[in-house]
């Protein structure tokens, strides 16, 4: 497999595209098809085509991207062959390559989301859930990917989170100076010492502690010393037991399930009780029925583990008075304690630490050291210093830049009298440094250094792995051989699916998803809630992951016969989910026979009727587009042409008035629009995006299929795209389908940016034009689009 691979993306040629213009033809072409809207009498858009001399490199690339999307000519204007569309396309990104020079952006600095886990990784903070990034408060960005340099702007207040960061990170590595391991021992927390649920719903004594809500209640000691000082692996022991089934004549949450209870992990630093934390596992309990559990897991230090009613109402009290008001409950419930399910705990008990070895892998891996280094040792410390310095600004570092630092660790070390604090101040000061916090990289090719870094950026979100360093190292990265490689081993790696999520989120915006979410107390979306909005985000991520590393055609995010669905999802659309042939994509295996249906993800063959195949169909995009009351064509559609397909239309003239629901009588949304873009203003914009969006029409604002808006008003999903008639989703996707290169184009263009961390000039499209001529025969296999792009001057230059 590795080698068809490598054999799959040999280096893309950097000369000559099959879009190269015939210049003697193609003014002919211009004014064949274009100078009648942009010429000297009429001028739409404020663009002229008729003589260019005065046109700007801006101005003739976004002509190329138009003419290469299919967005122009309009579709009721005479429309070139695609012979004549390749020469215009190709002429115009000649014009713009002659006109411009290389537009880089200046240095980039690490995003939170490239800061945290370079953290984690520099200092081996794999096993808990400490996150670096959590001391930086700053919004990254507002539009665009989170690389991109010119938005990663720094300040003072950021600089200073920056800094806490770094010490709280390291304080949490370095934890102890001791050659000794620390011994374990057991922690049995008294049940009457227990909080972090309402006083109103929980009931404690020196035998048991009762609660009966869940939300974001957490459960733990109420000792003052409740943080556990020292990281390591601990041993939680829970017994527990559901109570209380049926004391109301109306049912309470959970109804017709068993109460679960939740066993996790929170920060105690800089966080109350109500913070989410991490849920380590969950339990069904049975009513009056002690079961005991018991799990394992690593706990940081200043963490501490608590339990949670998974499934427990939010405020009963609102459910009694609703139960008082329909009579179904006597009025004095208000006045008595809340009797409803709950969990009774009677052993809550914490064993450890416990290590594999010692000293444990952060102080390893920080120190570069096998064993716990003598810090007094001048040799000793100077070794650690410049190897955390290599390591840390990702490069070879010299003995003269060592040298400020080490004095500095000195002078810490005359004002606190203590070597871990002096090292644990100096490297503080390394990763505050632009040498670490930002991705330097030269004009023009990129050294071996600089290029390991984008790598491992790109495909990690995190700083390369000793065999990239020693590649760039020994300047073999620069062969073409070994970076072809190198690729492969960085795309084979887990820890690419770190750029299957967070490029897919930022692509598709799903980042956004939740921001207006139904209400689930209708009763038209109560089935909605946290719970399937992750879901549906995750199945969007399992979707790309899936394409990617089967290296299937991006034609697939189009449409295919096949969804990659939860057991939530599922019930949504509709299909069937078979539990023996489900896949946990996150552990790589077959689940045993006690998975959870909502963690694990089957490859479900969809059948005809289920409308669900590629991207249009999953439940996270229609939620996204819609605002959580009801659909609108207008906003699904410029999600199409913006996120999938790459030409987003301009926005709406101010003159132009909004569009209202009751805008002259209109009884329908097809007439409302109709109405709308009769007004020339706003006829072309809207010509492209109103069929999408009609389209989409067959689903609700979560995804759900539907016929009907009411009882007394159909869906009509009718439409003309691209100059063809469809009459539903299925049919505009054969459109899309038919051909596929404006949509890879787009694809490639999102990617080789998120990569680059700027957006691409003219010099770049040579470039993506030839990785779409070579793809094109497979039509466009995502794997090898990606392995192509890592491997082409898109990310070998700057």
């Amino acid at each position: 497999m590795k080698t068809i691979l490598i054999a799959l993306i040999s280096l893309v040629a950097s000369a000559g595209t099959s879009h190269a213009a015939t210049p003697e033809k193609v003014p002919i072409l211009i004014h064949k098809y274009c100078v009648h809207c942009h010429g000297e009498e009429d001028q739409s858009g404020d663009i002229r085509l008729d003589h260019l001399a005065s046109a700007d490199a801006e101005l003739l690339t976004s002509i190329y991207q138009q003419l290469s999307s299919r967005v122009m000519p309009p579709d009721n204007e005479s429309q070139p062959t695609a012979e004549e569309r390749n020469r215009m396309a190709g002429h115009f990104l000649e014009l713009a390559q002659q006109s411009t020079s290389v537009s880089t952006a200046g240095l980039r600095r690490l995003n939170k989301r490239e800061y945290n886990q370079t953290l984690r990784d520099l200092l081996g903070l794999d096993e808990g859930i400490f996150e670096p990034g959590r001391f930086v408060y700053g919004q990254e960005i507002e539009a665009g990917f989170d690389t991109e340099a010119r938005e990663l702007v720094i300040s003072n207040e950021l600089l200073l989170e920056y800094m806490n960061a770094a010490q709280e990170s390291l304080r949490q590595a370095l934890f102890t100076s001791s050659a000794t391991m620390p011994e374990s021992n057991v922690i049995n927390i008294k049940t009457k010492k227990m909080k972090g649920g309402s006083s109103r719903y929980e009931t404690k004594s020196k035998d048991s502690y009762i609660f009966r809500v869940g939300g974001n209640n957490k459960i733990a000691s109420g000792e003052p010393n409740k943080l556990l000082r020292i990281p390591g692996r601990y041993r939680i022991t829970v017994t527990a037991s559901a109570i209380d089934e049926n004391e109301y004549p109306v049912k309470f949450t959970p109804i017709n399930e068993a109460p679960t209870l939740a066993i996790g992990v929170v920060p105690g630093n800089r966080s109350g009780i109500s913070e989410l934390g991490k849920t380590v596992a969950s339990y069904p309990l049975a009513y009056n029925r002690e079961q005991t559990f018991q799990v394992e897991t690593f706990i940081d230090r200043d963490y501490y583990p608590y339990l949670r009613f998974a499934n427990g109402p939010g405020k009963p009290i609102t459910q009694i008075r609703s139960g008082i008001r329909r009579r179904k409950l006597p009025k004095s419930a208000m006045n008595k304690p809340f009797r409803g399910p709950g969990i009774k705990i009677t052993q809550f008990q914490i064993e450890g630490p416990y290590y594999d070895s010692w000293p444990p892998k952060p102080i390893r891996v920080t120190y570069s050291s096998d064993s716990m280094p003598n810090l007094s040792d001048a040799t000793a410390r100077a070794y650690l210093l410049g190897r955390f310095a290599t390591r840390a600004f990702r490069r070879r570092v010299s003995r003269k830049e060592i040298e400020p630092w080490y004095a500095y660790s000195q002078k810490q070390y005359d004002a606190t009298g203590d070597w871990r604090e002096a090292v644990v101040k100096t490297m503080t000061g390394m990763l505050t440094s632009p040498d670490f916090l930002y991705l330097l990289e030269e004009e023009g090719q990129l050294s071996a250094f600089p290029l390991a870094s984008r790598l491992s950026y790109f495909f990690w979100s995190s700083m390369p792995d000793h065999e990239l360093f020693l590649a760039a190292n020994s300047g073999k990265l620069s062969d073409p051989a070994e970076l072809r490689a190198q690729v492969v081993r960085l795309i084979q790696d887990p820890r690419s699916d770190r750029l299957c999520e967070s490029f897919v989120d930022q692509w598709l915006s799903l980042d956004k998803l939740g921001t207006m979410p139904p209400d689930s107390k209708s009763r038209e979306f109560r089935e909605y809630n946290a719970s399937l909005e992750q879901s549906m985000r995750n199945e969007t991520r399992q979707f790309f992951r899936y394409i990617f590393r089967q290296n299937r055609s991006v034609g697939d995010f189009i449409d295919c016969n096949y969804a990659i669905v939860n057991s939530r999802l599922a019930k949504l659309y509709g299909i069937p989910f078979e539990a023996d042939k489900a896949f946990d994509f996150d552990r790589n295996l077959a689940p045993d026979k006690a998975f959870d249906s909502e963690k694990t993800w089957a490859l479900a063959k969809l059948p005809p009727t289920a409308r669900r195949g590629g991207l249009l169909g999953q439940a996270s995009v229609l939620t996204l587009t819609s605002n959580g009351v009801e659909t609108s064509p207008v906003t699904r559609g410029v999600w199409v042409l913006s996120e999938m397909l790459g030409t987003p239309p301009p926005p709406p003239p101010e003159e132009v008035p909004a569009l209202v629901p009751d805008l002259n009588g209109a009884n329908s949304v097809r007439e409302l629009l109709e109405k709308h873009r009769s007004d020339s203003a706003c006829m072309e914009c809207h010509r492209r995006m109103d069929p999408l969006g009609f389209a989409l029409e067959s689903y609700d604002p979560i995804g759900r299929l539907r016929t009907r808006y009411s009882k007394r008003q159909k869906v009509d999903t009718t439409g003309t795209f691209m100059r063809q008639d469809f009459k539903n989703i299925e049919e505009l996707k054969e459109i899309l389908s038919s051909d596929l290169r404006p949509f890879a184009r787009n694809l490639v263009v999102r990617i080789a940016e998120y990569a680059k961390g700027r957006r691409l000039v003219a010099t770049d499209y040579t470039t993506v034009e030839s990785i779409l001529d070579r793809t094109e025969k497979d039509r466009f296999r995502l794997k090898s689009l990606v392995a192509y792009i890592a491997t082409s001057d898109l990310m070998t230059n700057k």
